[in-house]
């Protein structure tokens, strides 16, 4: 049985204070996890767009899965977008920037992503995964995703490029209201302890320090009922 580990929203932005962030959860898993990466650089000074580069590279060297998390993180054009996708834009504070897009505008904004990541890289390394912004979608991404051979993740679901799928429940606080995260702390321990699916944690920089305690009792909860920390290139 496997679980996927994620650190979720590691930008150019923020890229200084994740580190050390990863560098806590890597004490405790002694081994590396997937880091889901937003790759916009724009505006930036040419020393922070070279400092992300170097962290980038170094978890990468170290044998962190990297994966990419979008264009920027947040909506900044509405063109082509349906009501649903405007609904749910402003249930997440404006970071679905994926959510409900004409097919033309989710391929346009994929390609973006795409090319922003590129840009990061001397050798841009193949990326395994998509992963678009609070999991919030349009009905053409994961088809456009699986065209260019990578797993689309989704809320519940994993979905491969062959076209099979895989049920994967996702234990997050990111969104949620404080008075709900013990319940979803427990209904992810109870994900974690049975034999459902893949399970993923989703790590994200705003859960640091407050609910650090939580996180890695999920994680020991996980590996403690015999599930096996896995990337996203060995989904089958």
């Amino acid at each position: 049985m496997k679980f996927l580990l994620a650190f979720h929203d590691f930008s150019i932005q923020n890229h200084h204070r994740a580190i050390g962030i990863i560098e806590e959860i890597f004490t405790l898993t002694q081994k590396p996890f997937t880091v889901l990466v937003i790759p916009y650089t724009e505006g930036f000074s040419s020393v922070e767009v070279e400092s992300f580069k170097t962290a980038l590279k170094s978890l990468k060297d170290r044998g962190f899965e990297m994966l990419l998390h979008g264009y920027m993180h947040k909506v900044q054009w509405s063109q082509g977008r349906n009501y649903l996708g405007h609904l749910a834009t402003k249930l997440t504070a404006h970071q679905s920037e994926f959510a409900g897009l004409s097919q033309y505008e989710s391929s346009r904004l994929l390609n973006l992503s795409i090319e922003s990541w590129n840009s990061l890289w001397e050798f841009p390394p193949k990326v395994k995964a998509f992963v678009p912004p609070t999991w919030w979608s349009n009905r053409f991404l994961p088809m456009q995703v699986n065209n260019l051979n990578m797993v689309y993740e989704g809320r519940f679901q994993l979905q491969c490029e062959r076209g099979s799928s895989i049920f994967s429940p996702v234990i997050s606080f990111a969104g949620i209201p404080k008075p709900l995260e013990n319940f979803i702390y427990k209904i992810g321990l109870l994900i974690l302890k049975l034999p459902l699916g893949i399970p993923r944690i989703a790590i994200h920089p705003e859960d640091f320090p407050r609910l650090k305690n939580s996180i890695f009792y999920l994680i020991h909860t996980a590996i403690n009922h015999g599930k096996t920390q896995s990337f996203y290139k060995d989904l089958h």
